[in-house]
């Protein structure tokens, strides 16, 4: 970064100083003379309001009709505006305007301190009438206490603001005048010292020229004390950059081998076994801070058996050596395939452990999905072709001669061949969807949410009917979201059908949607099917959203469940960039949740 001379170093600290106490002296000066000003106007409206206050109280309790006119006469009298407003902030009467054209005045400060019990000021721009205008209100009250409304007078403050302007205008002078003042001075005191240490400049700079036998000649110069010291000091410099060198090298080298595999997480390790160097993915993993645990021993931060082991194998042998280790952390076990290599100088004196960590927990989370999935798969297909193929044999073993059989049996084998294409169906869907979420291939479009809850709830209601099920729903009709209204149907279908197979007879499922407004973020659409079912387990919770995956699998057969529903609610939300919440207590019901983003 190019410096700057020093004179622009210490003339801008200069000038913020004068300005900042320029700047205090204008708040200060204005603040005083405008509180002063407002005391006053607030006295002098106060005044008139309270000799108004008894004829407006007894008008509006007696003759409310009377109070306009009184107000018209009283401001082109007083060349003030009067208003009286209602407890619920009503506009009754206005000595400019007419009070059936005017706003509801509940949102007014000066209204609203009255309505307190308090008097009430504001200053502020009155687009009624065209300037800005100070205004003071009374709360008025009946004879017993009560308290009936409000009396409001207001003044043009065209003369406060022309006098605010014109003080601030002085004050603002006279602290141009002295910020001239202290940027001359700071100038002429800055170009003194920047021309004392221009030699000392040139001498830095045969220095960064690599000249480091003499950089400042102190016979020939003639040098104030403090001068003579930097030169000093700059020869001293020169003296020992040699050495310097030599230790910037052996840092150079340290940095280079911790660093040379920086696409994982990385620690070097010293042959006391304290940290030298991590890398923020390695502090991050193990939740430490990089700065913290520089030269603490390794095994006070870090408890792990196994780690220990390879770096104690690696220092012992000078061998390099890969492992796969298994650590936790919190909650979580993680799997990490782990190098070390050892470190050494250079004239490869051992100086530690270079430990590079890969995060293999994903994959071996994908390799325990695939196969639970292929084992899931075989055995949901095969069942259904187990109970077909056993079916077909009866039938041709003699059971084609036995009507009554034969039919019981081709019913049965109709049924598990549209499991079977149920389950073909789903695997499908749940393949594109995913398909399309990894290219954010889905298309998107502004539609009615309450249209597409409607389609989905006509769907279910014959299986809601054969165990008198209610579906409520719950949908401003005008709410509308931007949406693949086909996919979000699919998923509140299978939303409704999972809680009416879950739910006893005559009981209501309730879906609803609602557009959540949050503070600093998007907005997002909340689409939530609710029943009064059996409920779920808390263990259960966490593996809903997986193939094939039943709480209750007798109940699930019976009713014709692939398994797959909630797994193709999952990720159409996914699609969606959102997410699924799950809300439920044994015995008391479930409530599903898709959350969108907008």
């Amino acid at each position: 970064m190019k410096s700057k001379p020093l004179l622009w170093q210490l003339l801008p600290a200069n000038l913020i100083i004068v300005l900042g106490t320029l700047l205090a002296l204008l708040w200060f000066g204005s603040t005083t003379f405008r509180n002063l000003f407002l005391d006053n106007m607030r006295s002098d409206l106060e005044g008139r309001a309270r000799l108004i206050e008894a004829t407006v109280t007894g008008l509006l309790q007696s003759s409310p009709q009377e109070l306009q006119p009184y107000c018209r006469q009283l401001g082109r009298q007083s060349a003030s505006r009067i208003t009286v407003i209602a407890h619920d902030g009503k506009v009754l009467a206005d000595s400019r305007e007419d009070p059936a054209m005017m706003a509801n005045h509940a949102g007014r400060p000066e209204f609203q301190a009255a309505l307190a019990g308090r008097i009430g000021a504001n200053l502020r721009f009155s687009n009624t009438m065209g300037e800005d205008m100070y205004f003071v209100a009374i709360p008025l009250t009946s004879g017993s206490g009560q308290q009936i409304g409000s009396l409001r007078i207001g003044t043009s403050a065209r003369s406060f603001v022309q006098a605010m302007r014109a003080i601030n205008l002085k004050i603002l002078l006279g602290g141009l005048l002295l910020f001239i003042l202290a940027a001359a001075a700071s100038l002429l005191v800055s170009r003194k010292i920047s021309r004392s240490l221009a030699e000392m400049k040139r001498g830095a700079e045969k220095l960064a020229r690599g000249e480091t036998d003499k950089i400042i000649d102190l016979d020939s110069l003639s040098l104030a004390a403090e001068e003579a010291a930097l030169a000093r000091a700059l020869n001293s410099v020169g003296s020992h950059i040699k050495e310097r060198l030599q230790t910037i090298n052996l840092q150079r080298n340290e940095l280079e081998a911790v660093f040379s595999s920086m696409a994982a997480m990385v620690l070097a390790i010293n042959t006391e076994k304290r940290i030298i160097r991590i890398n923020r993915s390695a502090a991050a993993l193990f939740y430490l801070s990089p700065d913290d645990v520089q030269g603490k021993l390794l095994q006070g931060v870090i408890r792990n058996k196994d780690l220990h082991e390879i770096i104690d194998k690696v220092l012992a042998s000078g061998n390099a050596l890969e492992k796969e280790i298994i650590v936790f952390v919190g909650a979580d076990k993680l799997y990490l395939q782990t190098r070390a290599v050892p470190l050494a100088d250079e004239e490869s004196r051992p100086i530690g452990v270079l430990v590079v960590l890969n995060d293999l927990t994903r994959l071996h989370r994908l390799k325990n999905l695939r196969r639970d999935f292929v084992a899931n798969v075989s055995h949901e297909l095969k069942t259904p072709v187990t109970s077909i193929r056993g079916y077909v044999e009866t039938l041709l073993d003699g059971a084609l001669d036995k009507p009554e059989d034969a039919r019981r049996f081709l019913e049965i084998v109709a049924r598990q061949t549209a499991r079977l294409d149920a389950i073909i169906d789903d695997l499908l869907m749940l393949s594109r969807i995913e398909i399309k979420s990894e290219h954010q291939d889905i298309s998107l479009e502004q539609v009615k949410v309450h249209e597409v809850l409607a389609s989905a709830v006509q769907t279910c209601l014959p299986s809601a009917a054969k165990k008198n099920i209610r579906i409520e729903t719950s949908c401003d009709q005008a709410l509308s979201a931007r949406l693949n209204p086909n996919l979000i149907e699919q998923a509140v279908i299978n939303l409704l059908t999972n809680a009416i197979t879950y739910s006893p007879d005559n009981t209501v499922v309730v879906v609803s949607a609602s557009q959540e407004e949050r503070a600093g973020g998007m907005d997002r659409l909340v689409i939530s099917v609710e029943d009064h079912g059996i409920g779920i387990e808390r263990d259960q919770i966490e593996r809903l959203f997986e193939r094939f995956y039943r709480t209750d699998k007798a109940r699930s057969s019976a009713s014709g469940g692939t398994g797959l529903g909630l797994s193709i609610v999952k990720h159409i939300a996914i699609a969606h960039k959102g997410s699924v919440k799950v809300q439920s207590e044994p015995g008391h019901g479930s409530t599903f949740s898709l959350i969108l983003p907008q």
